[in-house]
Formats: C-alpha cells, structure tokens, sequence
C-alpha cells in the first residue's frame, strides 16, 4: 500500500505554477495554486491558494510523526495587506526555488518559518506603527533584534530562526511590492548578529542536553521489565481482555521506542517511520551487524539505515505484533473511506486516504480523533512528535526520575555514548550488551554500508570535539590534577587568556586524548609505548599524563590494594619492595586530588599513611 500514498498528489497542476509572483497581477498572483490533490478519476482539487487565508501544506508532508495541525500557514488578518503579501512572496519563492546554490526546503520549513519568524516579525511591525517593508529603519531591525534575544536567551539557533525572514525579505527583495531599503545586518551577517558565528567550535548553551547516565539507568531498566512482560500482555489483549488503548499496551510502544531511538541514533521522524520487517541481520568477517531501514527527510536522503543491537531487533519484533491488530484497522478505515462517494469533504478524505496508506505499514501506531471530521471513533494513526513527546514524559515519570525526557535528546545522548565508550568511560548502551562495533572505527562502521545516514557519523564526531574541549576546560577550571602533564596544566591556569574558548576549540582539534583506565594519556607519538596501560603508576610523573578527579576512585582502589599486600607477610622482599613504590606513588596522587592531607606521611613498616 505504500507504493500508492503518493498517488493523489497533483503533480501536473503544481508543475504549471509560476515559481516566482514577481510582475504578476494582484488577481493572477492570487490564484496560484499553493497545494492540491487529485480524486481516482484524475480531477484536480485545489486545498489552497496564494491569496487566500491560509495555506494547507499538507499534500506536502511525508513525515509520519508530524501533526496535521502543524501543516497550515494561518496568515494573520490582524496585519497589513502589504505585510502579509510580501512575507507570503518571499516564502513562496524560497519554497519553488531554493535560496541561491541551495535546493528548495522541505515544507515543513517552510512552515516553521511563517509562524515562528514572519508572523511574530509582522505583528511587532504592526506594535510600533510600521506598515510595509520599505519603512523599516535600521533601528527597527535594531530593536527588533534586541527583543527577540532578550527573549530567547542564549539561544542562537533560536535567535537565527526567528530572524530568518528578514534574510528572506532581502534575498528576494526584488520580488517584493516594499523592498528593504538596507541589508538587515549591515555588513554583517545572520549568521553572526544570531550569534552562532561565535559558538562555532564551541559546545554551545541551549544545546541539546544529553540524558544524564543515571537517569539511561532508570529508564532503560524500566523499559526492560515492560518488554520482559510484554508477551503476557499481547496475550490479554489477543485473548479480548484488553482494549487498544490499555494503558499497558500503550507502554509496550513507549518503552520499544526509547529503546530503538537510545540504541540507534534515529530522529524521531526516522523512528516513527519504521515498518514491519524492515530490519535486516548479517554476519561478516565474524562479526554480525543488524541493519534497521526508515527515510530520513530532514536533508532528503530518502531510505537510509541503521546499526543496531541484536537487543533492539527483537524489540522491533515485538512491536510487529503489537501494531498487528492496529494496521488491520487501517486497512479497514482505508478501504471505508475508498468506498465513501459523499462529494462532501472529498480533498479531506483523499488526504486521509493517502496519509492512511502511508501508515500502513507502520510500527509505532496509536488511535487518535486528530484530524477528524466526526469525532464519533477513535482513528488509527502513526504516532507524532507531540505525542512521542508526552509518551517519552510519561516513561520517565514511570521510571521514578524527574528528568524532562525527550525523543530528540535519544539521537545526542547516543553520540555521546559512543565518544564515552570510544574514551574509555563507560557507556550504558555499548557496554551492556557488549557492543562489538563499538571497538570499530568510524570509517570502518561506515565503510560497512554506505546506506548509514552520514550526518549520524558527522554528530558523533562533533560531540567527540565537545566531549574534549569540556574535558580540557574542566582541566583549566579549580579541580584538583596530578600526573606530570596535570600539575604542568595547574601551573598554566595562572596565565591570563583573551579567548579562554577560541583557545580550547583550537586546542581541542590537535590534543590526541585516550584514556588509560586510570588517567588520560596526551602522547603524540613518543611516551611509554602503552607500558602506563598496564603499570597505573607509571603515569604519575609521567610528562603526557592528566588524572582528574573522575579516576579518584581508581587510585583510591589501588591505594587499598597496595595496603593489603603489605599485610600479607610471606609476599617476599621484591613484591613488597613494589608495594611500597606503587603505594608512594597512589599516595601522591591521592594528595594532589586533595583526598588526603598534604602532611599524610606512608610509613613501610605499618603499611599505612599517618593522617
């Protein structure tokens, strides 16, 4: 069926659309049709046009989790005509043809871009009497830029989108009835007015946050106890004794999509665009790899796929019986709606038709009324955003933890796994059903299917750079270090810098940093030749070594150990002889993470330290 879900779109009417309004006549720019269907028998049905209202993008959208109220442009009525009409140019030429060397948006940016940059843009014109864009005045751009940060502090990327159609309005100025007057950054640029020029290398605020290990801990260890039992409760609900929409049913799919979003990276999108058996397992060289296959439409690659753990397949099996009763009820509501010939609402049911055969095969479903003409029945529908977002919420609220869960905080929390895991920290996901790709490197993992989505591979490489400047900086902050390399970093946090984060994002790019299970190595080429690996005390001079407050535990064991083979009284001179070197120098290390007293004295005939 999802070879079909396209099959209403109006193709040949689009393709006759003008891709620029510019000279055209207020009655013929009206008319441009926006977006359209096509019913069985070939007749065109217009959703929208340019002078109209409100624009229906929803022919448009392939995205499974995206809610049908987030597909429309409601141009404000409460704006100048001359406003509107020029915001409305502008998104519709990026839309046709793209800004100049890029290719056209998907319409969801589109979207976006109308309701959170156009219309707030307009109605703060509208706020200090300014009624075309021709008599907007570099002060206004000023002070409009001064509200929108003060509005969303620190937060760039948010600043640039909001901006966004001010670029818009001057990059096709020409196309517009009120010109800009001036560039709206002078000589500068979106880029560096929205301040993301200057985190640029940098982990930024307002990224992202990654989810804490401990609360991956919880949530995980919940959704495991919810998957172990999840035959039991297909059962009941095979067996007539439970409802669709049982909570326990609902929390199968919520547990099934944090583990696939945790253990492969995906956006949600990509996670939600899952279908039964599109998962694959090969053995190569030894190693089995297990591939997952969704669309990626961010940047338009189309059919792209993931590495997974053996753990996540069977996941994914589950949930084909799970979404088994759910599809068979598409199926009908598809076939109900096919034979429906009501002329009433007929462009609404051919969305719902091809929306619904989108679906079809989809894994991760729910019964919803959204997007209902009669709210008499609950449909069935692929889960959204929103709904992923409420359902990530309500799991960790089940889990016992009070962290805001969200799906897009899965794609960067797995990132940074693979960096832990890569620097010899440990890593809840690769570590827990040893990963054996994990110990690849990331051409290799690449090399191994060119299908891999390849900005997956960029983010992993990005949050390796952050995970290293942070480490530097934690470096240059108050903590306590030792190794030789350690106490040369405390002597240099004296030195005043102009740039502190220039300097580390630079730094960061060049330092080669590995952990050693006790300290972290900053060897170029020359140094031990790995001897520190396995003799922990070799590092504590050693001029390539850092030991930061993170190995405290470490030494602290070592520490314990040393102690107890100097109790052991037949060990023999030489194993004593060691101790004692190894305990002076877990000793140092112990006193220069301020753990003991700068005044503790070891004494070898005791086997302790005087504290």
């Amino acid at each position: 069926m999802g070879a079909n879900s396209n099959a209403f779109k109006a193709y040949d009417l689009l393709a006759t659309q003008p891709v620029s309004v510019k000279d055209l006549p207020d009655r013929v720019r009206a008319g441009i049709v926006i977006s359209a269907v096509t019913d069985m028998n070939g007749v065109n049905h217009t959703l929208s046009t340019f002078g109209e209202v409100i624009w229906d993008f929803r022919p448009y959208f392939e995205q499974s989790n995206v809610a049908d109220g987030q597909k429309y442009i409601p141009w404000p009525q409460d704006c100048t005509y001359d406003l509107v009409s020029d915001c409305k140019t502008v998104l519709y030429a990026w839309f046709k043809r793209g800004l100049p060397g890029s290719k056209p948006p998907v319409a969801m940016g589109v979207c976006q871009t109308a309701i959170a940059s156009a219309i707030p843009l307009m109605r703060w014109l509208m706020s200090v009497n300014v009624h075309r864009f021709d008599h907007m005045k570099p002060i206004h751009v000023a002070n409009y830029v001064h509200h929108i940060k003060a509005r969303l502090v620190r937060n760039a990327h948010s600043v640039y989108d909001s901006l966004r159609i001010l670029e818009f309005l001057w990059v096709f100025r020409d196309e517009t009835s009120f010109p800009l007057a001036n560039c709206p950054w002078g000589t500068s640029s979106l880029w560096r007015v929205s301040g993301l020029a200057k985190q640029a290398g940098r982990n930024e605020v307002g990224k992202t946050p990654i989810i804490p290990p401990n609360v991956q801990a919880q949530v995980f260890n919940y959704c495991e106890q919810i998957l172990a039992n999840a035959t039991d409760t297909l059962n009941e609900r095979d067996a007539g004794r439970l409802g669709l929409r049982n909570p326990a049913l609902v929390s199968i799919r919520d547990a099934a999509l944090y583990v696939l979003s945790i253990t492969s990276g995906m956006r949600n999108e990509e996670a939600i665009g899952v279908e039964t058996s599109s998962w694959r397992s090969e053995r190569r060289d030894g190693v089995d790899y297990h591939w997952v296959a969704t669309t990626e439409h961010k940047t338009g690659k189309g059919k792209v796929e993931f590495l997974v753990p053996e753990l996540t397949v069977r996941v994914l099996e589950l949930m084909s019986r799970y979404a088994q009763p759910l599809q068979e009820q598409l199926v009908r509501e598809i076939e109900e709606l096919e034979c429906e010939s009501d002329p009433h609402g007929l462009t609404d049911r051919l969305l719902q038709i091809a929306k619904a055969k989108r679906n079809a095969n989809k894994l991760f479903l729910c019964t919803s009324m959204s997007g209902q003409q009669k709210s008499a029945y609950y449909h069935v529908d692929a889960l959204t955003n929103g709904g992923a977002k409420v359902a990530f919420r309500r799991l960790a609220k089940a889990a016992g933890t009070s962290w805001l869960l969200s799906p897009h905080q899965c794609r960067r929390t797995y990132a940074r796994n693979i960096v832990e895991s890569r620097m010899g920290r440990a890593s809840l996901v690769f570590l827990k059903w040893q990963f054996k790709h994990s110990s690849m490197s990331m051409t290799q993992l690449y090399a191994s299917n060119p299908m891999q989505d390849a900005a997956l591979f960029d983010e992993v490489l990005a949050e390796m750079a952050d995970f290293k400047v942070d480490l530097i900086e934690s470096w240059l902050g108050d903590q306590p270090l030792s190794g030789g390399a350690g106490r040369a970093i405390k002597r240099v946090r004296a030195i005043a810098l102009e740039s502190r984060h220039a300097l580390l994002a630079e730094t960061a790019s060049y330092v080669h940093i590995r952990a050693t299970g006790h300290g972290w190595c900053l060897a170029q080429e020359k140094g031990c030749g790995g001897a520190g690996l396995y003799e922990a005390t070799r590092c504590v001079d050693c001029k390539n070594a850092v030991i930061d407050e993170s190995f405290a535990d470490v030494w602290q064991g070592l520490y314990q150990q040393q102690r107890e083979l100097l109790a052991i009284d037949d060990a023999g001179p030489a194993v004593r002889q060691r101790a004692e070197r190894d305990i002076q120098w877990a000793q140092q290390v112990m006193t220069d993470l301020g753990m003991l007293p700068e005044s503790s004295n070891f004494s070898p005939q005791a086997g302790v330290c005087d504290e």
